[in-house]
Parts: C-alpha cells; structure tokens; sequence
C-alpha cells in the first residue's frame, strides 16, 4: 500500500493549489483513475487490494486538505526556517516543500508503482487544465464565420448593442460564432478513452471538469467542451431528453432583466440568441443542453443559463441523441 501523502503534499506546493475547484479535481481524477487501471490490470487486482489503495488515498486527501485549511503564520521581516511537526506527521508551510526526487526512494509493488503513477498523472492533468482554463478566460472572444445554416435575424436583432456580461457572455443579439478559434484544445470535440457501466449512446456530464461525454462502444466516448451557468449548478442525477429544437426562441429571465442584461420580450432563433443552434429539453422541466452566442464561455462558469456547447458541437450532439437519451450529471 502506498503512501500517497509525500506525492500530493509536493503538488500542493504548487501556485494553483490555493484554488479548492484544483484540489478537487485532482482528488477526483486520482480516485477515478486508481480504480479504472487497476481493475485494468492483467492478473486482475483483488478486490481488497483495491480497496487499500483508495483507503490510503482517502487518508491522505483528508491530511492534505487539514494542512491547506491551517492558518498560515504571518511572514516576519527575515526569513526564517517554519518547523516541521514530527509528532503530527504534517508539513508547517506548505510552500517550504522543495521540489525534485523524494530522499529516499521508495519500494514499491507492481501495484503501487501503478497507483504512483496514477496520481502523479491526475496532478499533472489538473495543473494543465487549470492553466487552460485561466489562460482561456482571459483570452478575448473572437468571432468566427458561423458554419451552421441558420435564418437571418430580424432588423431588430441589430440595434444598439448591450455590453458583455462580466463573466465574458455576450449580450442577446451579439453573435459570436459557431466556436471559438482560441478554444483549448483540452475543450475541442474528440473521442477519448472512456470506461463506464452506462449504455452506449447515454450522455454523460461532468459538471467539475466542463465536458459532456456521449457514450460510444469499445470504451469510447464523444467528449465536448461545455459552459455551465448556475441554473444547472445544483442539477444532478439521471435525466433524459425530453424535446428537442432547432434555432429555438429565447426570452430573458427576470433576473436578466433587472440588471439590464437584456429587454423584455421573447427574441426569435438565429445568430445572436443565447440558445444558440440547438437545443435538447430535459425531463425535469427546468434544465436543457443548448447552444450559445457565446462560444469564448466554453470550459468556464457563467451566471445565466444552463448547460451550452459551441454551436458547431451542439448540432453534432444534436444530429446523435433522440428523445428519450438518459442524461448522467455527475
């Protein structure tokens, strides 16, 4: 059994592990991914060996967040060597962790090199989509000549402009493109390696990590990049596709409304409309897979609306799913 305490303490050393969304993600990925390639791995791991690896990574997230949530002591004038705790087993500031090779090697089982490495990965990914996605939210959006047919909007739809949200949305009426040509790469629609239980053709949406995953056969799966407003924040479970439109008409919310985001009244589909291209009704009578204005939001959290994709992607997922599709929100 390893310990996984000296290799996350070493990342959590690094700028991005002040943002609890990071740790998150990376505890996440370490856990999904442990248990996927050992289940993988050919003998088969016993179920109890399985369970000793996530026990004794479970321990170490839980002594890993007590650290970060310790109050750090103020930094005096000269700079000054923080003690280390040896009765606590801790660390007493975590950016005194040098980086490089740990002193003393350890001695591991086929098993434990594996779940090592695993980790070592999940740190490695977070950090990566960590920087795409700040390096993604301060890039402007760009807009793109639409590839999707769609009716012309109507005169009105070409007024005077409102100015974009704070969160990087545009305002009803602006169009900016079928995606976004500074999108990351991490975002773009691709097959990956995927491994689950559900049904081919299920969609999966992982609120976390900003990516819809539609399930295919041989362990594939069609991933997107998606954008998620705080309308869906809480959205969980299993749902399905209840309805589905194309370039469908979208009215401002009161809330909209208030804070003069957009005027009253209910704006016809076309380039410009928040609901973009597309969209996919849920069951549950309040939630909706849709298309969006605003493909720069993709990968990123926004005030207003629910789950989007670029259009481009929207009406690929669109031409794949019917009515009746289980939706998993993890």
């Amino acid at each position: 059994m390893v310990d996984y305490y000296p290799i996350l303490a070493r990342a959590m050393s690094a700028p991005e592990a002040r943002d609890a969304q990071w740790r998150r993600g990376v505890y996440e990925r370490a856990r999904q991914m442990l248990v996927t390639q050992l289940l993988a791995r050919r003998p088969a791991t016993s179920p109890d060996a399985i369970a000793a690896e996530q026990t004794a990574l479970d321990l170490a997230i839980g002594k890993i967040e007590a650290e970060m949530s310790r109050p750090r002591p103020a930094r005096s004038a000269a700079p000054r060597e923080e003690p280390v705790d040896e009765a606590a087993g801790g660390i007493a500031d975590m950016s005194s962790i040098e980086r490089g090779p740990l002193k003393t090697p350890l001695q591991l089982s086929g098993i434990s090199l594996l779940a090592v490495a695993i980790v070592a990965a999940a740190i490695a990914a977070g950090g990566y989509i960590f920087w795409v996605q700040h390096a993604h939210k301060a890039s402007p959006p760009v807009k793109n000549v639409a590839s999707v047919a769609a009716p012309q909007p109507p005169p009105a739809a070409k007024a005077a402009t409102p100015k974009p949200a704070k969160d990087g949305d545009l305002a009803p009426g602006i169009d900016g493109g079928a995606t976004d040509n500074d999108l990351a790469y991490v975002f773009r629609r691709q097959p990956t390696f995927y491994r689950t239980l559900q049904p081919v053709g299920t969609v999966i949406i992982d609120k976390l990590q900003h990516f819809l995953y539609l399930i295919q056969p041989n362990n594939v799966a069609l991933r997107y990049g998606i954008g998620l407003g705080e309308q869906c924040t809480e959205l969980v479970g299993l749902r399905h596709v209840a309805s589905k439109a194309e370039w469908p008409p979208w009215e401002a919310t009161p809330d909209m409304i208030a804070r003069k985001l957009a005027k009253p009244g209910v704006m016809p589909g076309g380039p410009g409309n928040p609901l973009g291209a597309r969209v996919m009704e849920l069951d549950d009578g309040k939630s909706r897979i849709n298309g969006t204005n605003a493909p720069a939001t993709i990968g990123t959290n926004v005030i207003f609306g629910c789950v989007r994709l670029g259009n481009d992607d929207v009406v690929d997922l669109y031409g794949r799913v019917q009515n009746g599709t289980p939706v998993l929100v993890n």
